[in-house]
């Protein structure tokens, strides 16, 4: 059997890395004729017609398939990562955000997005493998002209794995990507239609074309249906969005690090939770614009272009930080009914980009949808447990995460019957033994720790920086530490036993506002040196907004611990060692990955879990939807307030102590500094702690 005749092989329930690689870079590397991996590009007919032009618009996608078979020796299973950096990006994003701020553009119509068009009907279609004779690499490997020092198609090589082992590999930017039409609306179902369009494809439901011309159309005619769709970030969201179509061909997602609803991703109960000069959708859609760096789009398209992200602007400025039906469509968690595929969902516990309650939005989704979806949480960051961009990674019980989700694919997408719908439900890595993953039936553990407070009168806190002695790189730890003029820590004796939390930790407080110029905005400074319009975003709505608190759980000792945290200011960073070179083989001849290990800090404090809530949403509670409505706080008026913090999995340890901490703003996450001054009830600081077993009510003492 030649190397280009090949049919995978799966040995003990894995697909073996018997393909032969051809890297496609440039065209030195890669000759079509004789690559053992062929690639080429298609462009997928969507249902739209934003530009008007009586076509429907076009969606690029990337192929890259073993040549087997793309000769039809068999049909390809086909991973699928829906990924708007791919074909380029626009770095500018701050400077563009300015330059913006006072543009004088039309008003841009959403609504034209999805006007419809009468479909194309090809008379000549080629084969796949004819498509990829024809194919140059300049078509998916070229310098990005938005980001100096890039290539497009920068993440070509993070699936190698995958194609060593006869898994098709496809990546597509979406609508208003280089190569596509349409314009880049974020947390949209008309973002998400264009990937949807692209599993209908590789399912054989819709028609693509070799070229933009839509002169000749070709099939996945290697393709054998079933698509699962992975990636990290935005490329972990789509998995969900696509999946709450219930779209055919779709068998399930491997989603790293996803957003379930991008309201919570940038808010939470009514208060701005992400990094302040990225707090406008028009920011990260005039970042994925990659059809900004079109040499043929005329001025009047560049000029649409414009309108479009200022009106984009414009719509999310209207409810400031709180829910509305703009962000309606972004919550993927309401369609859930319509999910039909399954799931293996992992998360950073450490992840700051994309908090942790994104990832159990998601879970309880699938369950809601009596999917089958599983758990894999490990202690590190806004990273994938294989980072082939970087060379490494993390081992999950002694096993290569590839594996794993080799496992996973090889079961829902080639019918190998090797237990991997019975994996755990979760799987989750220790913060004390980094080797140790712990497994659980199910996230919720129907067992609860409360903690109440003991302690009489009230704690005044205000936002007075400078006073604090805090900024942004030492807000944790003063927070944790110590009392001062913007906290107050709530804490409970030495714990005689150990305690682990295992879920989302709910707090309770009443407060009221004490002082602060409500009718000048609390004086707000931009110290982030925002553009005016997110500087805007706190006072758009036209009512008091973002009068923000903030809320950790830590875990506290009289002597230094090691402990996994991140260790940058943006709190984005977990520092990783090397524990073995070369430890990863990837097969196929492709250079092996180094095994890493996260490195520990030692010090007596530790944040187990954060939350921030605005004191005008009194009504807020989990769901993203019920921060909808709030109030004008009036001085000396108490509310009570119930913040539910990101999802966690700790275990604090005998002799420990948990704090509670309530504070005003995080400066690490504030847009506008605003200057009040808050008062808490002592006596109403509750928090109920969701644990994986029984354990006595605790005291908490204010800390004075």
């Amino acid at each position: 059997m030649s190397v280009y005749d090949q049919v995978p092989v799966f040995e003990n329930g894995l697909a073996q890395p018997v393909f032969p690689f051809t890297d496609g870079k440039s065209g030195e590397a890669y000759d079509a004729v004789n690559s053992a991996v062929v690639r080429y590009c298609v462009y997928v007919e969507s249902d739209y017609d934003a530009d008007g032009d009586g076509k429907c618009d076009l969606v690029k996608a990337l192929i890259q398939v073993p040549r087997s078979a793309a000769e039809g020796h068999y049909k390809a299973a086909t991973v699928f990562e829906a990924r708007p950096y791919c074909a380029g990006v626009n770095a500018d994003g701050y400077e563009h955000m300015k330059e913006a701020e006072d543009a004088d553009t039309p008003a841009f119509d959403f609504s034209s997005l999805y006007r419809k068009a009468a479909h194309g009907d090809p008379s000549e279609y080629i084969s796949a493998i004819d498509a990829a004779m024809k194919a140059d690499p300049v078509e998916w490997y070229f310098e990005d002209k938005g980001s100096e020092g890039s290539y497009c198609y920068e993440n070509l090589d993070n699936f190698n794995y995958y194609l060593v082992r006869g898994f098709a590999v496809v990546v597509s930017a979406g609508f208003g990507s280089l190569g596509s039409d349409g314009f880049e609306l974020v947390g949209s179902s008309y973002e998400r239609d264009a990937f949807r369009c692209v599993v209908e494809w590789l399912h054989g439901d819709r028609t693509a074309y070799t070229d933009r011309t839509r002169t000749v159309a070709t099939r996945a005619d290697w393709s054998n249906g079933k698509v699962a769709m992975t990636g990290r970030s935005y490329a972990g969201t789509m998995p969900f969005a696509v999946a709450v179509t219930g779209v055919a061909g779709l068998e399930t997602i491997i989603p790293v690090a996803g957003i379930s609803d991008w309201y919570s991703f940038l808010n939470q109960q009514g208060a701005q939770r992400y990094w302040p000069k990225e707090m406008l959708m028009s920011f990260l859609s005039y970042y994925c614009t990659s059809r900004y760096s079109d040499p043929q789009l005329s001025d009047e398209q560049r000029a649409e272009l414009d309108a479009f992200h200022h009106q984009l602007s414009l719509e999310q400025l209207k409810s400031g930080c709180d829910y509305s039906d703009f962000w309606k469509e972004g919550n993927y968690t309401l369609q859930a009914d319509g999910i039909r595929c399954s799931a293996l969902i992992v998360h950073g516990l450490h992840d700051e980009n994309v908090s942790t309650k994104q990832f159990e939005m998601m879970y309880k989704s699938f369950r809601q949808a009596g999917q089958n979806v599983k758990l894999m949480i490990h202690q590190g960051p806004h990273i994938t447990p294989t980072m082939p961009n970087k060379g490494y990674g993390i081992l999950i019980e002694g096993q290569y995460y590839d594996d794993i989700v080799n496992r996973w694919i090889s079961h829902w997408l080639c019918g190998i019957d090797n237990g991997a719908e019975d994996m755990p439900a979760v799987l989750v890595q220790s913060n004390i033994e980094q080797d140790v993953w712990e497994k659980a039936d199910s996230w919720e553990t129907g067992i609860a720790l409360a903690l109440g407070s003991v302690s009489e009168g009230v704690s005044s806190l205000n936002t007075d920086w400078a006073a604090a002695g805090i900024d942004q790189n030492n807000f944790d730890e003063k927070m944790s530490t110590a009392s001062g003029c913007m906290n107050r820590r709530y804490m409970t004796q030495h714990l005689d036993e150990s305690v682990t939390i295992q879920g989302t930790v709910c707090v309770d407080f009443s407060a009221a506002l004490e002082s602060g110029d409500a009718a000048a905005a609390f004086e707000g400074e931009n110290v982030n040196d925002a553009d005016k319009l997110s500087f805007a975003l706190g006072t758009s709505a036209g009512k008091m907004d973002d009068v923000k608190m903030t809320v950790l759980l830590c875990d506290i000792a009289e002597e230094e611990f090691d402990s996994i945290q991140t260790t940058d200011a943006e709190r984005n960073v977990v520092p990783v060692r090397n524990i073995n070179e070369g430890g990863l083989p990837m097969g196929g001849g492709i250079d092996a990955l180094d095994v890493r290990e996260f490195e520990t800090q030692h010090r007596n404090w530790n944040v187990i879990t954060r939350a921030y809530i605005d004191l005008c949403n009194p009504d807020s509670a989990y769901e993203p939807e019920t921060s909808a409505d709030s109030v004008e706080l009036k001085t000396g008026e108490a509310h009570a307030y119930h913040v539910y913090m990101n999802a966690a999995r700790y275990t604090v340890v005998p002799g420990h102590r948990l704090a509670v901490v309530l504070g005003t703003e995080d400066p690490v996450n504030c847009l506008i500094h605003k200057k009040y001054t808050v008062t808490v009830d002592d006596s109403s600081v509750r928090a109920i702690l969701p644990v994986t077993a029984t354990a006595e009510p605790k005291a908490l003492y204010a800390d004075k």
